[in-house]
Parts: structure tokens; C-alpha cells; sequence
């Protein structure tokens, strides 16, 4: 971890919507947040890549000197499936674990989740926490493991949204998994821990976060809470994004992006569209960088949804420094963006062919963002969608 500090930084805590203790070298609280929390025998939930650096070995180390005992699982997918997370809550309880410490990027954030839901759940079936599905009453429930969510990446928020991706092995589908009554302990967003991403990662999550974002703003439901929360989020990593990715070492532009990729989770309570709606089905049928897959959707899905979005694009377009602010203005801005971080043009280029567009359509009509989207998407539309963003999305 780097020792580098920001006077200039703020740093501290706050309440909403979970306990976020924020700002450089918080992490070094992890100890004493997770003893907080009720941990003394927790399961780090980290994935490979992330697992291999070296301070996630000085994180251990660290809670073993405060009297922990963690134990490391990594052995998930980038897009964690249900078997993986199923091995997981096995791991938990075979080792005797009393917590989640869920460390990294979306995957790891969304594997820890779904462990921590369900590891405890004797005879209840996996799915059973489907986002799709009837909630279990809390009754018939014993109570989920503790979580603490410690992102190293800005793009998902997954620290403060409540649902864990992941997906089905039978079907391929990316389904959210999650129960009502089920949050985060706490989470540390610490924009040390982000200096080594890497150039591509950074501008792929970096997109994500910009994203989620724009499709939360554009979603029809009145809410000025989260509308307000989407726009700081956009203001706060549009001049960001660009910086965090030509250096890696800004600590500034790193601290603007993991709390606009907080603020855009926030926001997207009140939904998101078809970028994601597309997206998390390509993920689950292809195993693409979910970051990486919405940004090449994002323009496609402003041209399709134009009509319904004119209204709202000059905010947008403000709130991004768009040279004007207008759906243009909003459009540009995007599709610059993704030229300077060479944004494959269609998802063609990301694996997805053509005779999957019929299977891609049934997947992603049920999927929960789509009828948050700012127009209706009939089943003929999607699949017209679908196939174009085959071809080429900008």
C-alpha cells in the first residue's frame, strides 16, 4: 500500500446509506472496524488477481497482529458464479467463520455478498435469494453473517448496493442476488488501495461508475434524492476519470473516483436501463468485463432512448463539462471518452455473435433494470438492439 497522504483530502465517516468510513489510509482501521462488527474469525472474499498483490498480504498480516484469525478465499470468476459463491459459504462454515470481509473489485464485493447472505442458511436453497423471486420472511432465516466491503477499484459502488451479481450456471443468466433485510456492515473506501490499478482497469470501472450515473439520472421515477447524488457523482469523476487513468499515482483524481463510484451507487437505487439490462446477460453468457460491456452499450442506448431523454441530457451534459449542454453536447461527451480509452466499437468485438441474439433477448427481458429504462422495450426492440450492438454500438 502506498504510504502517501493528501492534507488537502477530507476524510472521515459518514452514516449513509451504511457506515463509510472514507478518505487515504482508512484501511489501516480495518482491524478495529471489523472487530466492531462482531469479527474475530472472518473469511477474506478477495479475487485471484487482487488476492496476488502485496497489500493484501500486509492486510492480513495486519489482522493477525490484532488478533485475528483470516482465512483467504479466492477461487471465483470474474463474473462469481453460483457454485464458486455456493464453495464459498462452504468454506465459511467448514472453517468456522464468524464474518465477510469482502476485498477488491465488483466480483469480489458481489461474491462476498452473496456468501455473507447465505452461508448460514442451512436447507435453503441457493436461489432462494434470487432478486426475482418472493423474499424469504425473516422468520424462516437465521441471521446473515456481518460484511465489510473494501472496494479497490471505482466502478461498481458495490459496497453500498445491497444485491450481489451473480450468475446462474444453468442458464447463464447474471441474476442479483439479495434479501431486503441484508446490507454491509461497513464499508472503507480508501483511494490508496487504487493507485496500482492498472491503466485498462481504471477506465473500464471508471466507465462503469460514469454509467451508473447517467442511467440512474435518466430512469422516469421522481426522485430528487438520488437524481441530485447522480449529478455530484457525474461532477465529481467526469474531469477525474481521464486524470486517475494517464496517473495512476493521483491520489486526488483516485479520491474523486471511488466517491463519485459510491455517490452513482447511491443513485441507482432508483434503478438503471438497458445498458445494464444487456450488459450483465453478455457478462453472464460471456465472462466480459462488466465496465468494459456497459461502455461499449452506453452510446446505443442514448440514441435509443433520445426520445425519452432530451429533457434531462443538458443536466447531464453540465454536470460531465459536455461541450454543449444538450443530448449532443451528452453524446459526444461519451463517445470521446470512449475513443480516448479505445472502446471496442461492438460487443462483436467482445465475444458475442450473432446467433446468440435470440437467447441474449429472452435473458435479458427478465432482467431487473430493464423496465426501469427511460422507454418501453418491447421484445422485437430489444432483439433489434441486441443485434445492431452486436454489429457496432458508436
Amino acid at each position: 500500500m502506498s504510504s502517501t497522504r493528501s492534507n488537502r483530502l477530507p476524510s472521515g465517516t459518514w452514516g449513509f446509506p451504511i457506515p463509510i468510513h472514507f478518505g487515504p489510509g482508512r484501511i489501516g482501521e480495518l482491524p478495529a472496524i471489523a472487530r466492531q462488527a462482531g469479527m474475530v474469525r472472518p473469511l477474506l472474499v478477495s479475487d485471484s488477481a487482487t488476492a496476488a498483490l502485496p497489500f493484501v498480504g500486509e492486510i492480513l498480516q495486519r489482522l493477525e497482529s490484532a488478533g485475528f484469525e483470516p482465512v483467504l478465499f479466492s477461487d471465483f470468476s470474474a463474473n462469481p458464479t453460483d457454485t464458486e459463491c455456493i464453495r464459498g459459504g462452504e468454506v465459511f462454515r467448514e472453517s468456522g467463520r464468524d464474518g465477510v470481509i469482502a476485498l477488491g473489485g465488483g466480483s469480489s464485493l458481489d461474491a462476498g455478498k452473496a456468501i455473507a447472505i447465505s452461508a448460514l442458511q442451512a436447507n435453503t436453497d441457493f436461489w432462494a435469494f434470487d432478486g426475482l423471486a418472493e423474499p424469504l420472511k425473516a422468520e424462516s432465516l437465521r441471521p446473515f453473517a456481518p460484511l465489510l466491503c473494501v472496494p479497490t477499484t471505482s466502478g461498481t459502488g458495490a459496497e453500498v448496493e445491497p444485491a450481489g451479481m451473480v450468475t446462474h450456471t444453468g442458464t447463464r443468466e447474471k441474476r442479483a442476488f439479495l434479501h431486503p433485510d441484508f446490507r454491509a456492515s461497513a464499508a472503507i473506501l480508501d483511494p490508496e488501495l487504487t493507485t496500482g490499478l492498472p491503466a485498462n482497469l481504471t477506465a473500464w470501472t471508471g466507465l462503469d461508475a460514469i454509467v451508473h450515473a447517467i442511467e440512474a439520472y435518466l430512469v422516469p421515477e421522481f426522485h430528487p434524492m438520488c437524481d441530485g447524488i447522480a449529478l455530484q457523482a457525474l461532477g465529481l469523476m467526469a474531469p477525474a476519470v481521464r486524470r486517475a487513468h494517464r496517473d495512476g499515482s493521483d491520489l486526488e483524481a483516485r479520491f474523486s473516483m471511488m466517491v463519485g463510484s459510491c455517490l452513482a451507487a447511491v443513485a441507482f437505487a432508483k434503478g438503471l436501463g438497458i445498458v445494464h439490462a444487456v450488459s450483465h446477460m453478455v457478462g453472464g453468457l460471456y465472462d466480459t468485463q462488466h465496465g468494459l460491456t456497459n461502455a461499449v452499450i452506453l452510446p446505443a442506448a442514448l440514441r435509443f432512448n433520445r426520445a425519452a431523454i432530451e429533457h434531462k441530457a443538458a443536466e447531464l451534459a453540465r454536470a460531465c463539462g459536455a461541450p454543449s449542454h444538450d443530448f449532443d453536447g451528452l453524446y459526444a461527451w461519451v463517445v470521446e471518452l470512449n475513443l480516448a480509452f479505445d472502446i471496442p466499437h461492438g460487443l462483436g468485438e467482445l465475444g458475442a455473435v450473432p446467433r446468440d441474439g435470440e437467447r441474449l433477448t429472452d435473458m435479458a427481458m427478465h432482467d431487473l433494470c430493464l423496465p426501469t429504462n427511460p422507454r418501453p422495450v418491447a421484445r422485437a426492440e430489444l432483439a433489434d438492439f441486441i443485434a445492431a450492438a452486436i454489429e457496432k454500438t458508436w
